[in-house]
């Protein structure tokens, strides 16, 4: 039996379907429920000259410590940032936030260091959107001109640059809670006129990159030496087309082949990475090229399955995981893992037991519409 250790957040489908698989393989998942510290979960570190750092963590359907020791860690959504009560002070809350980030951080330094870890500690920052291009680039991918800026000056030179074909992203996810409903940030189309005034536009850093025509895009999930690869037919959507997120619900999915070349690229940046598992997004132009856009190193990936079952995803992930190497033997069962055999018992599982017994963790940076929004933001 593989023990497999999860740390997530109540609403992660991904997490909860992936760990009822496993236990219908026969092998344990434990999830760790991030937001839960520091509120309802209690953890200590134990630290002497005579003994190895032990530590421990208890809480609501969680009970870990330093041994018996965890054979992989699936690093998947960790909770880093705590999740504390609205009635403490403003001046307590900032000391009680920098202690805990402070703990956790250094918690995950002692977390089964012996394990198989998908992805490496320190792989998120080294796979940053602004270092992944860079070695993109480097490795011989093709990627789109990009700056990355909050200079009015540079920003403005670059978009009459490439006049009419700047897009705009930002490096979170962000929402704005507005009467009339409710605006989702997305990759938009900006131009000069869009631009705030300089005092505002420097308060926020933003990826400006020129505009790539698409014949249609590519959704890479590395996992190992295994990758799936999806073609996602967005022009076929009008709200689609800048960004397939807005088109979601209409969007057709495909099986499709990878140059073998592209591939051995993006092998070599995830390992440049240092990473096991990534997501790949890539645009296919007109003209056949494959330009990269990024890699999400612990993106979403099961909702191309379910989507378009041909699309194996659920059943690949759990046995990396289970065999806990790079190199995993994906073995042909008779009846294969399917996401659409899970879903539904993980999100009754959300509901009946997840959200009554943990901490929700924001899934978006959520602020108010009274002031204005930064520039890209779509209409809700």
């Amino acid at each position: 039996m593989t023990r497999i250790l999860v740390p997530t957040y109540p609403t992660d489908i991904h997490a909860t379907a992936v760990a009822d698989a496993l236990l219908h393989l026969g092998h344990e998942a434990t999830l760790w429920q991030g937001a839960d510290f520091p509120t309802r979960q209690q953890a200590s570190v134990t630290v002497s000259i005579e003994e190895d750092a032990h530590w421990e963590v208890s809480g609501p359907a969680l009970d870990i410590e330093s041994c018996p020791p965890f054979d992989v860690v699936w690093y998947r959504r960790p909770v880093l940032d705590p999740v504390l009560p609205d009635w403490m002070h403003a001046g307590d809350r900032h000391i009680a936030q920098r202690e805990c980030r402070a703990f956790i951080r250094g918690l995950w330094q002692l977390v089964a260091p012996g394990a198989f870890w998908i992805n490496p500690l320190g792989s998120h920052d080294r796979a940053s959107k602004l270092f992944q291009l860079r070695e993109a680039a480097a490795v011989g991918l093709t990627i789109p001109p990009t700056l990355v800026s909050n200079d009015p000056c540079r920003i403005k030179e670059f978009l009459r640059r490439y006049q009419g074909e700047v897009v705009y992203k930002a490096f979170t996810p962000a929402q704005w809670v507005k009467e009339e409903g409710v605006a989702l940030m997305a990759t938009s189309e900006i131009g000069l006129d869009d631009l705030p005034d300089d005092d505002v536009l420097r308060l926020t850093p933003g990826i400006f990159q020129r505009r790539i025509a698409k014949a249609h895009e590519l959704r890479l999930t590395y996992m190992g030496r295994h990758v799936v690869v999806a073609s996602l037919l967005s022009q076929e959507v009008p709200s689609g087309r800048l960004d397939w997120r807005m088109a979601f619900d209409a969007l057709r999915v495909m099986p499709a082949t990878l140059p073998p070349e592209i591939d051995r690229l993006c092998r070599e940046l995830l390992g440049r990475l240092g990473l096991v598992f990534g997501c790949i997004d890539m645009i296919v132009t007109p003209d056949g090229e494959h330009v990269f856009v990024e890699v999400n190193e612990m993106g979403q990936f099961l909702w191309l399955e379910e989507l378009n079952p041909d699309l194996a995803l659920l059943d690949p992930f759990c046995e990396l995981l289970i065999q806990g190497r790079t190199d995993f033997n994906w073995p042909c069962r008779s009846r294969p893992l399917r996401f659409l055999d899970f879903r539904d018992a993980a999100e009754r599982r959300q509901q009946d037991e997840h959200l009554r017994r943990h901490i929700e963790k924001p899934l978006y940076h959520s602020v108010s519409d009274l002031a204005p929004p930064v520039p890209g933001n779509p209409s809700p």
